[in-house]
């Protein structure tokens, strides 16, 4: 397996003590999944090449993510032929994915996302970081896009597609496979 960056190992590492030490039994059930399965192929790490040509994700076929959602229902990110999709992994911790979460709502209010299928995993969910839990956040931000797939400890659904940090966002074409 390739090697993760430095800020994914970090981020891994720090989630499984805190799941490990400071997570009271079945405390954050409801918003860390229990473990992902991956079926295919992982994705390249994103580097300084995404979203250029020399990008090595593009024209792959990303994996098939199975977990659980916020309501410990099955939720499957699975890519076919015929819609393009948007796959977005937020951190309800991240300023970055709270400044982004606003602009999505408003631009599928407006109907500018109208066509694009929408797929919405949250890793990184811990207690011990601000603006927990993530369910009650995307509900508070009115998020349209339904079910989330709840991420487990280990980060296996952001790391499956590349991630390194968030948000992420990988485009898949209609052909089924990472356009950006």
């Amino acid at each position: 397996m390739r090697s993760r960056s430095r800020l994914a190992t970090a981020v891994v590492a720090a989630g499984l003590v805190f799941t490990t030490f400071a997570t009271p039994a079945g405390a954050a059930k409801q918003e860390l999944g229990p473990r992902v399965k991956i079926k295919g192929a992982a994705l390249p790490d994103a580097d300084e090449t995404i979203g250029s040509a020399d990008d090595p994700a593009i024209g792959r076929t990303p994996p098939t993510l199975v977990g659980e959602g916020f309501n410990g229902k099955p939720v499957t990110v699975a890519h076919t032929e015929g819609t393009p999709r948007m796959v977005l992994f937020l951190s309800h911790s991240c300023p970055h994915c709270q400044a982004e979460v606003p602009v999505l709502v408003k631009l599928a209010k407006q109907g500018k996302l109208d066509g694009l299928e929408v797929d919405t995993i949250s890793t990184n969910a811990s207690e011990s970081l601000p603006n927990y839990p993530p369910s009650k956040w995307l509900k508070r931000e009115r998020w349209p896009f339904k079910p989330v797939l709840a991420d487990d400890a280990r980060l296996r659904a952001l790391l499956a597609y590349g991630g390194t940090a968030f948000p992420y966002f990988v485009f898949i074409g209609a052909d089924g496979t990472v356009a950006i």
